[in-house]
């Protein structure tokens, strides 16, 4: 019997994969959605497990093991590299099943970056262009929050009701409302009633350890039922993607996949292929797609792809206030992070960061690693301070620069004999200029409070928290974009890439919002096409 020929073939279920999914299943267009891990159902979760009833206390990451297959964490070399770190998920749902769901719309000037700072390159996109996307995008994935009437933070019109501060974090803003720096209620994928069919959050704190009734946004809650409901979508999963393949023209014509329990391999045929593997996995399945019309990759004749990897960097501290010390304990675990501390610095490009507070939770003592001692004392000087505790975590820009990079080794492969990621990455100068600006800020509002310090700030920041974005890039220059505006492939035409791959730079906000709306945009601009027979 002969192989199909879908019409659209996606790889990747997150956030850009799920939306493709739902947006090109509406529109009629028979899609297969490729996802190389399981799916998993509320029973998987290990979300409400105390840490007693863990293995290893919940240190060796026992409740984010649901959301990834035995050995891809380790299938990945990081060489000549500061650190960084890059989330291995592969799941049904990709991030989106365990991500903090903060959604906040990049500014006008986050896409004019060369027009505004003079530095790195402006988006073949405007904020005017993704505005009204983004206004659908958070009606369909229900948002809490206010339009707060920050220019840095643009609000959209489509508001749940925003998360009620806590304590700490009223004493937070009452802290940094002299200083000029904004506190507002955290906009976040989280329902704070009943939406789309999905209850209000119950605020149990596990967020990030995957929510078992949905009333945080992911793909298999929202996207996927309703493409499904179509009648137009195959799902695949466990179906890990080896190579995408062409015809004499160097156009896409199939995806080589192995089945990832039985091993099998086989040949996925469509008209139409879009990429949201993540930004690592979508530069590595590229590279790995050599040809005699694409030697050095698909859609890489000019080299770029798998350069300009950036997102965010990041920096924490602690501190345990004097007001909430000694206090009866009671129950404030909430949506973890309830406010966001907003960019204050615009005047210059390396005031591009913000804060994200108390996204830890309050399950596990923190405190309990900084202090010292032993026995019944030091135990009650954890408790003391359990209730006390504020976190602000700095989440800032990194600059976009071309050696910085995903490349793959074909001396190291993975269990399925596809060649490795390797991750080159080192911070520049204006990433450490960002970096000292949020310690500075930090120490800044810390030490307006009362309370003990406890600084995690290493000679060196972190990244990339999630949000790496920038491998496979957009741009007006094809000489240093492999994508035009829509996210299509300027070397193979029929390839669309639409997760944050694409992004050419970053900002301090973080990505996936932006990554929907720009999906939601090139899955319109695919249909127009379609109709127009321009992708035949």
């Amino acid at each position: 019997m002969s192989q199909p020929i879908y019409d659209v073939c996606i790889i990747g279920s997150g956030a850009a994969g799920g939306m493709a999914a739902k947006q090109l299943c509406e529109a009629g267009a028979k899609v297969i959605l490729l996802e190389a891990g399981r799916k998993i159902t509320s029973a998987d979760l290990l979300s409400h497990k105390w840490p007693y009833e863990l293995p290893y206390r919940g240190l060796h990451g026992e409740k984010q093991a649901p959301f990834t297959t035995p050995g891809f964490s380790r299938d990945i070399r990081y060489e000549q590299c500061d650190p960084v770190g890059i989330d291995r998920v592969r799941v049904l749902g990709g991030r989106t099943m365990h991500w903090n769901a903060v959604v906040l719309r990049y500014a006008p000037g986050d896409f004019r970056q060369r027009s505004t700072y003079g530095v790195e390159e402006d988006w073949p996109v405007s904020y005017e262009e993704l505005a009204p996307y983004y206004d659908r995008v958070e009606q369909l994935i229900g948002v809490c929050g206010q339009d707060d009437h920050l220019d840095i933070v643009p609000a959209g019109k489509h508001y749940l009701p925003p998360l009620r501060p806590r304590c700490s974090e009223e004493i937070l803003r009452r802290t940094c409302r002299p200083m000029g720096i904004p506190v507002i209620p955290v906009r976040k994928a989280v329902l704070t009633r009943p939406y789309d069919g999905r209850p209000p959050c119950h605020y149990c704190g596990h967020c990030m350890d995957g929510c078992d009734v949905g009333a945080i946004f992911s793909t298999p809650a929202s996207f996927l039922p309703k493409a499904a409901a179509t009648g137009n979508l195959t799902l695949r999963t466990n179906a890990v993607a080896r190579e995408i393949l062409v015809d004499r023209e160097g156009r896409a014509r199939a995806v080589s996949v192995i089945d990832r329990i039985t091993k099998r391999e086989e040949e996925i045929r469509a008209r139409l292929f879009v990429l949201g593997c993540a930004t690592v996995e979508t530069a590595r399945l590229l590279l790995n797609s050599r040809s005699p019309q694409h030697p050095n990759g698909l859609g890489n004749g000019n080299d770029v792809i798998g350069r300009y990897l950036n997102g965010h960097l990041t920096g924490n501290v602690h501190i345990y206030l004097d007001e909430l010390e000694g206090r009866p304990p009671v129950n404030q675990d909430g949506a973890t992070d309830h406010v966001y501390v907003v960019r204050h610095r615009t005047d210059s490009v390396t005031g591009t960061f913000g804060f994200q507070v108390n996204f830890d939770g309050y399950m596990f003592p923190h405190q309990a690693f900084n202090l010292r001692g032993y026995g019944t004392k030091y135990k009650a000087e954890v408790r003391r301070l359990q209730g006390a505790s504020l976190l602000l975590g700095g989440y800032g820009k990194i600059f976009a620069r071309p050696g910085n990079r995903v490349t793959v080794d074909a001396r190291q492969t993975d269990e399925f004999g596809i060649p490795l990621p390797v991750v080159h990455f080192r911070y520049g100068s204006e990433d450490l200029e960002v970096y000292a600006a949020i310690q500075e800020t930090a120490y800044a509002i810390t030490g307006a409070m009362k309370g003990q310090v406890f600084p995690a700030f290493g000679k060196l920041p972190w990244a990339f928290a999630s949000h790496d974005v920038g491998t496979v890039r957009m741009g007006n220059d094809p000489r240093t974009s492999a994508l035009n505006g829509w996210g299509q492939m300027r070397e193979a035409g029929n390839v669309f890439v639409v997760d944050g791959s694409a992004f050419p730079t970053s900002s301090e906000k973080n990505p996936t919002l932006t990554i929907m709306a720009l999906t939601m945009r090139a899955c319109e601009h695919i249909v127009q096409q379609r109709r127009r027979g321009e992708l035949a």
